[in-house]
C-alpha cells in the first residue's frame, strides 16, 4: 500500500517539516504545560502542541462556510489541520477523495471543553445551554469533520484501542484499499491533552515529574503529548499510474491482545511479540528484513522492560544488533494519535535515510541490552522498520513500513 501524503502537528511544530527537524536534532517537545492548572500533580511537565488553525483558518483551507466548523474542538481541529496538510502534499484532489475511506483512532474527543463546562457549572450553579458541547464530546468527531472537509463518503469508522487507536485505524484504512472498496484512504490520529488524562496518569504513577528518558537505567515515567499525524495511503498501481511521490509502502499489520492486566503489559511481552510476529507474516517478510525498530517506548520501567523481552523473543540473537528508539522522547506518549504520529516518523526515517534517537537517554538500561540510538539521530539507509504501539488493556498494533522507489 502507497503512502503519499503525510501530515502532521506535535509538540515539535505545526507540520511534518518541523517534526522532521527535530527528530534530526533529536529535540524535545517537552516544557511546562499551560492548558490547565497542574499544582495537584505529581508532575507540570507535557508535550504540548502548538494551537491548531481556527475554525475560520480551517474552513477557508478546504472552501467551505465556518458555520460546517463551529463545534470543532481543540484536537478534531489537530486532526483537520494534519489531514489538510496530508491531502495537498498528497496532491489529490477533492473530486478524487470522494469514494475515499476514511478511518482515525483517538481517545477523550474534546473532553477537555466538556471539562470546563462542568468547572462553570460548580463554581457558577449555571453554565448556560452550550449548543457545541454534545459534538465536540464525541470522539468520533474527528472521523466526521475530516470527511465532511474533503466531502469523503466511502467507508468510515473511528478507533479507541487506547494507545494502539491510530496504528490500527492505519492498519483497517489498508484493509479498505486491499478489499478493492476502494483506492484511496485517509488514515490517521488526533489528541488533545485533558485533566481526566493527566489526573488519570499522574495517579497511576506512570508521568514522570522530569523529561522522559525511555530505556534509561533511571527512567521514571512518560511526558504526555498531543497532537495528530494524517497519512494518505494510495493503491500502489493508482500511485505509479499518477506519478505521485511515494514516502513508503505499508507492508502489514498485525493485532494481539496481552489478555493479561487492565494497565500493565504481558511482563515477558507475549502480546507484543505475537503482534510483531502477525506484522511481519501479513508482510511476508522475515525479521531479518527489519533494519530499525520505532518502539513504543514510554520510559515506565514494565513497559520498556516487557518491549524489550518481546524484541528480543522476535529477533533472537540479532535484537542487540538492530537499531530501536523512542520517538515518545521527542513528542511525547500522544494516546489515540501516538500510531500514527510514529508511523509518520518512521516514514520520514526510511525516506530522509536517518534513525531518530532516544533523547535524554543517558544510561542505556544494561538490563534490556538492545542499541537504543541514545541522543542522536544516526545517518543509515534501512529498507523495512517495524513501528510498534501497546495499549492498555493489553490492546497490541504493529504496522511493517518498507522503502517507497528511489
Amino acid at each position: 500500500m502507497a503512502i503519499t501524503g503525510l501530515g502532521a502537528i506535535t509538540a515539535l511544530g505545526p507540520n511534518v517539516d518541523a517534526l522532521d527537524r527535530g527528530l534530526r536534532a533529536g529535540k524535545s517537545g517537552v516544557g511546562e504545560l499551560t492548558l490547565f492548572d497542574t499544582s495537584p500533580f505529581r508532575t507540570h511537565l507535557g508535550m504540548q502542541a502548538p494551537e491548531p488553525l481556527s475554525p475560520a483558518a480551517l474552513a477557508h483551507a478546504v472552501g467551505l462556510d465556518e458555520a460546517r466548523f463551529a463545534q470543532v474542538s481543540r484536537p478534531d481541529r489537530f486532526g483537520l489541520q494534519a489531514a489538510i496538510e496530508a491531502v495537498r502534499d498528497s496532491a489529490i484532489s477533492i473530486e478524487e477523495l470522494r469514494q475515499a475511506a476514511c478511518v482515525f483512532g483517538t481517545g477523550t474527543g474534546g473532553a477537555m471543553r466538556t471539562e470546563q463546562y462542568v468547572r462553570r457549572l460548580l463554581s457558577e450553579g449555571e453554565a448556560g445551554a452550550d449548543p457545541t458541547l454534545l459534538r465536540s464530546h464525541q470522539p468520533a468527531a474527528v472521523t466526521d469533520f475530516v470527511c465532511r472537509a474533503f466531502r469523503i463518503q466511502g467507508p468510515r469508522s473511528t478507533v479507541m484501542t487506547a494507545c494502539s487507536s491510530s496504528a490500527t485505524a492505519i492498519g483497517q484504512a489498508a484493509d479498505h484499499i486491499r478489499l478493492g472498496r476502494t483506492e484511496i484512504a485517509i488514515a490517521g490520529g488526533a489528541e488533545g491533552l485533558c485533566l481526566l488524562t493527566y489526573a488519570g496518569f499522574n495517579a497511576l504513577r506512570a508521568t514522570s515529574p522530569e523529561p522522559c528518558r525511555p530505556f534509561d537505567a533511571q527512567r521514571s515515567g512518560l511526558n504526555l503529548g498531543e497532537g495528530a499525524a494524517v497519512l494518505v495511503l494510495e493503491e500502489e498501481t493508482r500511485a505509479h499510474r499518477r506519478g505521485a511521490k511515494i514516502y513508503g509502502y505499508l507492508a502489514g499489520y498485525g493485532i494481539s491482545a496481552d489478555a493479561h492486566h487492565m494497565t500493565a503489559p504481558h511482563p515477558e511481552g507475549d502480546g507484543a511479540a505475537r503482534a510483531m510476529l502477525a506484522a511481519l507474516t501479513d508482510a511476508r517478510l522475515d525479521p531479518d528484513a527489519i533494519g530499525y525498530i520505532n518502539a513504543h517506548g514510554t520510559a515506565t520501567p514494565h513497559n520498556d522492560a516487557a518491549e524489550a523481552a518481546a524484541i528480543k523473543r522476535v529477533f533472537g540473537e540479532r535484537a542487540p544488533r538492530i537499531p530501536v528508539s523512542s520517538s515518545k522522547s521527542m513528542v511525547g506518549h500522544t494516546l489515540g494519535a501516538a500510531g500514527a504520529v510514529e508511523a509518520v516518523v518512521s516514514l520520514l526515517a526510511l525516506s530522509g535515510d536517518y534513525l531518530p534517537p532516544t533523547a535524554n537517554l543517558e544510561n542505556p538500561d544494561p538490563a534490556l541490552g538492545l542499541d537504543f540510538i541514545p541522543k542522536q539521530a544516526r545517518q543509515a539507509r534501512v529498507d523495512a522498520i517495524l513501528s510498534s504501539s501497546f495499549a492498555f488493556g493489553g490492546n497490541n498494533t504493529v504496522l511493517v513500513l518498507q522503502r517507497g522507489p528511489s
